[in-house]
């Protein structure tokens, strides 16, 4: 083998390990369906169409158009966090917070007059 060959050589098996290891890496840390969230933990429904519009309540972000509004997060209780998206944004009709819906009582809280 002559040096011209032997270095080809190398690079081709350099090459291969290291299409090797993306293939093994990516397949690793690639998230399944079960692991991959949307990062929205509030929805709500407002009573009056609003303007598309963003605004940050107490540390969560929320994006509302026409009557939905959806947002991360906050770190408050729920509770308060639809009564300042009322404020915010109008009367909230529901309001649901990782998959669980807010009770009437607390909803009221969420109305403005």
């Amino acid at each position: 083998m002559t040096l011209f060959q032997n270095t080809i050589r190398q690079a081709t098996i350099a090459g291969v390990a290291l299409l090797t290891t993306a293939v093994t890496f990516g397949t690793v840390v690639t998230p399944t369906p079960a692991q991959a969230e949307t990062g929205v933990y509030y929805r709500a429904t407002l009573a009056q169409p609003v303007e598309k519009r963003t605004e940050v309540i107490r540390g969560g972000t929320f994006i509302c158009s026409g009557t939905v509004c959806v947002g991360t997060k906050a770190r408050s209780r729920p509770e308060l966090v639809c009564e300042r998206l009322g404020r915010a944004f109008g009367t909230v009709s529901s309001f649901s917070f990782n998959g669980k819906e807010l009770d009437a009582e607390a909803l009221a809280s969420c109305k403005v007059d």
